[in-house]
């Protein structure tokens, strides 16, 4: 009985783990995501906004399926190694491994951008490099983000982009709205990858099956107002920036900070920019942070799953360990931020992350009790929105390219 209580004090809430699913997708993403909405889709990447978001909840909810029939740890290992092996498990997890290092790729630039604002006199680059190497060096003392300061982080960000909506919204210009598709229908679909980015991190919510309180009623649950909070919020952040200031403020694309779009914008106003800065130098330093260290302990846990003599020889010898594993990523991460573009970074990031998603949830179309159950009919929706997802992310890695 003793035990029973304690396991049942340990478990959480349905609030808890909304917390943690908002906590894990709000971050440095939106920062940038109006000026790359701005310029692939106009006003209709409102479009890309809706259906990235019910593909994100549809891989959510299949993956709280997983969750409930594959028991354990590694989603991106896992599930898919239950249907496709050994091989493919690695493969899946690799590509996760690989999308989200080139995503925090792009944030290690974006890094240097917005706080170049707070320490002027080191350019961008290298001022983005200086803060990479002090958080390697905070991940290898041991130093995590308590829940607290994730609390506060969390208010930093939103704070700033709730009062930013107001005053966009109430500059709300009619005439910014036409024509609703400058860039042709498809454009929706080139700049859902984008979106996609935004959102990435609601798959944390599965690590959270073993200890939420009743997980089959409240997991989807918690996918479901995680990502609907979420997006909803993006929404009215974007389009409250998009229907306010015209495109000839964004001239500096990537390169540049939205709070210097609102700066320009709202000449008389310095609070409002400076508001979006702080937010964002909040957001993206706390998911650097918190991100090289959890990505740093999935690099170690694919490795020893690995079969290679070579490789568990050195995981034996202590060789190679968790902090090698820290140096590897963050090194990674700033070779991703100097040699490829802002832009492929964020689709290729859209393309691997979903790839992982589609071998993962595919495991649930083995299984016949949720064919008779009627639950892959969600899995299949995932699976559509996550092909057009790579196909997109793909079409625009090439044209980059090319």
């Amino acid at each position: 009985m003793h035990k029973n209580k304690t396991s049942n004090t340990n478990k959480i809430g349905l609030i808890s783990a909304v917390i943690v699913g908002v906590n894990s997708m709000i971050g440095a993403g939106i920062a940038a995501i109006p000026t790359v909405l701005a310029a692939q889709a106009g006003p209709a990447g409102i479009l890309s906004c809706i259906f990235s978001m019910m593909f994100v909840l549809c891989i959510g909810l299949s993956l709280g399926r997983c969750a409930e029939i594959y028991p354990g740890q590694g989603w991106n290992y896992l599930y898919p190694s239950k249907w496709g092996g050994h091989k493919l498990g690695l493969f899946s997890a690799s590509c996760y491994l690989s999308g989200i290092i080139l995503g925090l790729g792009f944030l290690a630039h974006q890094v240097g951008v917005w706080c170049h604002a707070f320490i002027p006199f080191l350019s961008p680059r290298p001022l983005g490099l200086i803060i990479m190497f002090i958080l390697m060096f905070l991940v290898l003392a041991g130093t995590q983000t308590s829940a607290a300061t994730q609390k506060l982080i969390v208010a930093f960000v939103i704070i700033p982009l709730l009062i930013t909506s107001i005053f966009c919204w109430y500059n709300f210009d009619y005439n910014l709205m036409f024509p609703f598709f400058p860039y042709g229908i498809d454009s929706v679909f080139k700049a859902a990858p984008s979106v996609l980015f935004a959102l990435l991190g609601f798959e944390s919510i599965i690590s959270l099956y073993g200890i939420i309180k009743n997980p089959r009623k409240n997991m989807p649950l918690a996918f479901g107002f995680s990502i609907l909070t979420v997006g909803f919020t993006y929404i009215l952040f974007f389009y409250g920036v998009l229907f306010a200031i015209p495109s000839k403020f964004f001239i500096g694309g990537l390169h540049e900070t939205l709070s210097h779009v609102l700066a320009r914008f709202f000449e008389n106003s310095k609070i409002l920019p400076q508001m979006v800065l702080t937010g964002a130098v909040f957001g993206i330093i706390g998911t650097l942070h918190a991100m090289i260290w959890s990505i740093s302990a999935l690099f170690t846990t694919l490795l020893k799953k690995t079969k290679s003599k070579l490789i568990h020889h050195a995981i034996e010898k202590k060789i190679w360990t968790f902090k090698t594993s820290v140096f590897v990523t963050t090194g990674l991460i700033l070779l991703a931020s100097l040699l490829i573009r802002l832009e492929s970074l964020i689709n290729l990031t859209s393309m691997l992350v979903a790839i992982s998603y589609i071998l993962s949830i595919s495991s649930l179309l083995f299984v016949k009790k949720e064919w008779r159950s009627g639950h892959n009919i969600i899995t299949l929706l995932g699976l559509v929105g996550g092909g057009l997802m790579i196909y997109f992310s793909l079409h625009k890695i090439i044209f980059t390219w090319c």
